[in-house]
């Protein structure tokens, strides 16, 4: 699941003009993106994984890496509680 939320939100911020070469420890507000594309960005992904992040902590994080991880680590949340649900 991890390797594909990294695979999904780096192919994402790729289709962004601005971001096409961004490094993922790279710091997009840095290269002028703006909130609203941050939002386009929070939404397709989250629609793409079916997995939501509060918008303040992405705008907080603010690089490629950070993302991948607050993703992963609500990948692994929503998977801890299903298995305990079950």
């Amino acid at each position: 699941m991890e390797a594909n939320i990294r695979e999904t939100i780096i192919g994402l911020f790729r289709q962004k003009r601005q971001m096409k070469n961004l490094g993922e420890d790279e710091v997009f507000f840095d290269r002028g993106v703006s909130s609203l594309s941050i939002i386009e960005l929070q939404i397709g992904i989250e629609e793409a994984l079916g997995i939501t992040v509060p918008t303040s902590d992405l705008m907080r994080l603010g690089t490629m890496k950070g993302w991948i991880d607050a993703y992963s680590s609500r990948a692994r949340q929503r998977d801890t509680v299903s298995a305990a649900s079950a």
